[in-house]
This record gives C-alpha cells, sequence and structure tokens, in this order.
C-alpha cells in the first residue's frame, strides 16, 4: 500500500478567476480609502515596499484597526497578483514554440492557477464576511503552499534556462513578497492566538479525520472502485487512465478507492485540480511499482519529470533519511538543501515513527493495516 501519489495541480480557467475576482473583492473594499495611511501596517511586514506599492495603486479600501484585517487586505492584494500573473503567463504561451519555455509556462500556468486556488481558500476562511473559518494553521498551510508554487515556478526556469523568459513575465506582480506578508501576518496571529490542537479525540483518531474518513480506516478491507492490471484484467491497463476517469465523476465527496495490482508501471501520474478524494492501493512497495523516466536532461523541469510527486528546496522544509539501505542509499549525492538531515540517533529518529509522528497506536489498529510503531 505504498504508492506514491501526488496531486500534480492543475489551473482554474479564466473564467473561473474572474467570477472569483468579482464576488471577493466587496469583502473589504469601501469607498476612498487614503493608502498612504497603511504605511505604518506595511512597515510591519517583511518587504514593506511592494505592500505600499500596491496599496498605492489600488486606493477604495478600509484601513484596517487591527491586525486580522490588514491580514484580509494582504491576502487580497495577494491574489489580486497571482491572477494578474497567472493571465500573463497564459497570454505569452499562446505564441511560444520554443519546446523548453512552453514546457516551464505550461507548469507555471498551473502552479499559478493553484496559487489563486490557495489564496482564494485562504480569503474565505479569514474574512470574517464569509461566515466560513478556518484556523490560523489551515492559512499558515495554504499560504505556505502558494509561495511553494511560485518557487517551483522559477525554479523549473532556471532548470531550463529560461529565467531570461519567465522571470520578467511576474516579476512585476511580486507575488511572492506579498505572500511572504500574508505568511509572516498570520504566523504573527498564530504565534498570538490560542490555536491549540490536540493529537486525538475521545476514540483516539486525529481530530482532522473526518466522520467518513473514520469509518474507511476501520474496515479491514476496502473495496475498489477501479482496478489497474498490466495484463489487462482490470478496468485499465494504465493508473493515469483510472485516474482520469476518477476525476470525470460528478460526486467527489465520497473517496475513490483505485487498485493497482503488482507490476511495473512505467509512467508520469498526473494527478489534477478536480481529482480529489482519491486513493490508490497496491500490492506493497515490492511488488506494486510507479516509475517514470523523465529529466531535465530531456527538456523537463524538475517539477514534471516527478513520477508521482515533485520536489523544491524552501528552506523551511525538514528532509531526513535514518538508515537507508540499498543502491541509492549513499548520500553524497543528495541535495544540498538547509533543511536536509541525515539521522544518526535513534532517539533523533523515533520522533518521525507512527506511533509518535501521527498518533498511529491509537487509531490504525482498527483499520487492519500492518504497521510498527516504533523504529
Amino acid at each position: 500500500m505504498n504508492i506514491m501519489m501526488v496531486q500534480n495541480i492543475s489551473f482554474l480557467s479564466l473564467h473561473l478567476l474572474l467570477i472569483l475576482l468579482l464576488c471577493l473583492r466587496p469583502l473589504t473594499t469601501v469607498a476612498d480609502g487614503n493608502s498612504t495611511n497603511i504605511d505604518g501596517w506595511c512597515d510591519k511586514t517583511p518587504y514593506p515596499y511592494p505592500c505600499k506599492r500596491y496599496f498605492i495603486k489600488h486606493s477604495g479600501f478600509r484601513l484596517p484597526t487591527q491586525i486580522s484585517e490588514f491580514r484580509v487586505l494582504l491576502v487580497e492584494a495577494a491574489m489580486d497578483r497571482a491572477v494578474s500573473a497567472w493571465d500573463k503567463l497564459t497570454n505569452s504561451s499562446k505564441n511560444c514554440t520554443d519546446f523548453k519555455k512552453q514546457a516551464v509556462l505550461a507548469d507555471c500556468i498551473n502552479l499559478y492557477g493553484d496559487t489563486v486556488m490557495q489564496l482564494n481558500r485562504t480569503l474565505q476562511g479569514v474574512s470574517s464576511k464569509t461566515g466560513r473559518r478556518c484556523t490560523d494553521f489551515d492559512a499558515q498551510t495554504w499560504l505556505s503552499t502558494a509561495l511553494t508554487n511560485t518557487e517551483t515556478c522559477r525554479r523549473g526556469s532556471s532548470d531550463l534556462n529560461v529565467s531570461d523568459f519567465t522571470t520578467p513575465i511576474v516579476s512585476n506582480t511580486k507575488i511572492s513578497h506579498l505572500i511572504s506578508n500574508c505568511l509572516a501576518v498570520n504566523g504573527a496571529l498564530l504565534t498570538a492566538g490560542k490555536n491549540d490542537s490536540t493529537t486525538g479525540d475521545s476514540k483516539g483518531f486525529p481530530t482532522w479525520v473526518s466522520r467518513k474518513e473514520r469509518r474507511l480506516l476501520q474496515l479491514q478491507s476496502v473495496r475498489a472502485n477501479l482496478v489497474v492490471a498490466k495484463d489487462g484484467s482490470g478496468h485499465f491497463k494504465t493508473v493515469q487512465a483510472a485516474i482520469d476517469v476518477a476525476g470525470r465523476r460528478k460526486v467527489t465527496s465520497g473517496r475513490f478507492v483505485i487498485y493497482v495490482k503488482r507490476g511495473i508501471y512505467q509512467e508520469n501520474i498526473n494527478v489534477r485540480l478536480n481529482n480529489d478524494n482519491i486513493m490508490l492501493v497496491g500490492d506493497g512497495m515490492r511488488y506494486t511499482i510507479i516509475t517514470g523516466g523523465r529529466s531535465v536532461k530531456g527538456g523537463y523541469t524538475t517539477y514534471s519529470s516527478a513520477t508521482a510527486g515533485s520536489t523544491y528546496g524552501l528552506d523551511t522544509l525538514f528532509y531526513a533519511e535514518y538508515k537507508n539501505i540499498g543502491p541509492a542509499s549513499s548520500t553524497r549525492w543528495r541535495v544540498r538543501w538547509k533543511g536536509f538531515h541525515v539521522l544518526s540517533k535513534a532517539s533523533d529518529a523515533s520522533a518521525f515513527s507512527v506511533g509518535k509522528f501521527i498518533a498511529g497506536t491509537a487509531w490504525l489498529p482498527g483499520s487492519g493495516i500492518p504497521f510498527t510503531s516504533e523504529l
């Protein structure tokens, strides 16, 4: 059951983006605000200049009286700039014929489309007028994803040496700086607020596991909606074909299970934005294997070359290895990110065990899934 799954990000349609803007812009906007009075608020952010610059050009907002109101303004600003960047990238792709530039633009359009979605859900969650409240933890997660998307776009351009082409397209939006300001302000609220979270409820489940998901975990076996088999004994021969069909279903509230029989599947999986609530189940890490063959050398960005995932080297990540074995276990050629660690002590690695990291002993036994709680 060790299949890696990615939600490779898909862009929203331009019509949907425009609808979102029209619906969301009235949340904090009123008549005749004086943008220069917001300088004091902007000075508290990591990047005051793009903050001030944006509000000088976009007057007519309500001056915030508290930090939570300022956060809403910042998210709105980031949302506006993200849509602008997405629009510029989309227009640039229309007449682009260079393969490498096309590859980068395709990734960046997808990434910025997801950035708009992440900012939209954040705005819906932090604005008191929508009635949809989210925790500051949720907002921090969504904003972090939005920022990561912009960084992944930039790194993809660097991978294929076309930064001089894509950078001017999005640089004027200052989107990364604006999202960083959102993260800083939200982080202040996160620290100041109560935002307490518990590891589990009275029955031992993590609080973020929904009631439907709990029932799914309590089942001894899971019935598959679709079966993938290389020998033709299933519904499809490729994982991507099954995922594409799952994405076309009308009702997406329930979990959609795809069983992938043992075999080596040579494909790069793309799980689009509308393909939510999909669960891949295999015959084990040594029997069901998905492997791709794309690389930067072949003209693909790191983002699009992933078999079932994407990697990016933000300083904030924590990437650790402990007692790896096998042909590729040597860390000599590992990335040199600040967040990369080799754990040598069992006491350090145990913090990431099933028992401690996800409180697995409290809720996994009922699922029938075999596991080891400690190292």
